[in-house]
């Protein structure tokens, strides 16, 4: 699949190659990034995935979030992965192109967004990922090793809703903050919900 990213966007992208975020090791998954940030593109023309204002800097406000955390993720259990409110695919879609061999469930309750990432796992041609177009209560325990959000709520409100979804050590990595440039990251395994350890963007 050829890919002519807009002028902004390419420009954009590749200035988290001039900052060093897409670095050596990741340089074989850009192809795969250049897909997603298209069809991010295409389909924000038609749905609500992004605002506005932030098509332009899609990549250095939302992508470079999401390849920030590929380190953090490893260093923690992630057999498994459950994003939760996944949406636009931040900061799921760059994780598992970063990280082929971890299994991924996406989890969105709304049915536009979830056909969406659906086109995006098709197109990319990533495997061992499930897009599941439903709310997070309706669903059966998957025995997650860690569980990713975006501002979806605060931790203790998160950890209610995705505790029995938790493998017994299970984790939760979670955004806190409005504004993807300047936010929070917290990790915290759920039987140790005082131990969190927070880092910044």
């Amino acid at each position: 699949m050829i890919i002519e990213l807009p002028s902004e966007i390419r420009e954009d992208f590749d200035q988290l190659k001039r900052e060093g975020i897409i670095s050596c090791s990741l340089e074989d998954i850009r192809p795969k990034l250049e897909i997603y940030l298209h069809l991010l593109s295409q389909w924000s023309r038609r749905i609500n995935l992004v605002s506005r204002r932030d098509r332009s800097v899609v990549a250095t406000k939302h992508l470079r979030q999401a390849l920030t955390m590929v380190p953090v993720v490893v260093s923690l259990p992630h057999r498994l992965v459950m994003d939760l409110g996944s949406g636009a695919g931040f900061p799921a879609i760059p994780l598992k192109i970063a990280l082929p061999d971890t299994y991924f469930i996406l989890v969105e309750s709304r049915r536009k967004r979830a056909h969406f990432i659906k086109e995006v796992v098709r197109s990319v041609g990533l495997d061992r990922i499930e897009v599941v177009n439903e709310r997070i209560e309706s669903l059966s325990p998957v025995g997650a090793d860690l569980v990713t959000a975006r501002a979806v709520a605060s931790p203790d409100k998160l950890l209610a809703l995705v505790q029995r979804h938790l493998s017994p050590h299970g984790w939760i990595l979670s955004t806190l903050g409005k504004d993807a440039a300047h936010s929070e990251l917290l990790a915290w395994r759920a039987d140790r919900v005082g131990s969190a350890l927070g880092l910044f963007y």
